[in-house]
């Protein structure tokens, strides 16, 4: 594994330990915006590995899906937690209600463990 893609799984760790606390504290909406962020380092990571750079959330989504999904590595749920993901997070970070409780942030903080435990392995 690359120096970069470690990194990147350290950062996912964080964000993990973050939705946790955020949502042991009641702050579902937060916890929910971590949660994504820990799927999204992780996805960075293990397409860094395979020397796929992306500069947006949108293209790593994208390229998540064309390079690691749809050639059988991972997944196609795990693609469709990290877009579910995102759009939560859209929707916790830009609009001015919130609607997120805290099942579905648990919900979403259990599926960022599986995904980048499955990232993980991809990585070796």
């Amino acid at each position: 594994m690359t120096e970069e893609a470690q990194l990147h799984f350290e950062r996912a760790a964080e964000c993990m330990e973050d939705a946790q606390i955020l949502l042991d504290n009641e702050r579902p909406a937060a916890a929910v915006a971590r949660a994504y962020y820990a799927m999204f380092h992780a996805a960075t990571a293990v397409l860094s590995v395979k020397g796929i750079k992306r500069s947006s959330h949108r293209g790593i989504l994208s390229a998540f899906g064309e390079y690691l999904v749809k050639p059988g590595l991972l997944e196609q749920r795990l693609h469709q937690s990290l877009r579910e993901a995102f759009e939560l997070r859209q929707q916790t970070d830009y609009e001015p209600i919130v609607d997120i409780n805290s099942q579905q942030a648990r919900e979403t903080l259990e599926q960022a463990v599986q995904f980048v435990d499955a990232c993980k392995k991809l990585t070796g």
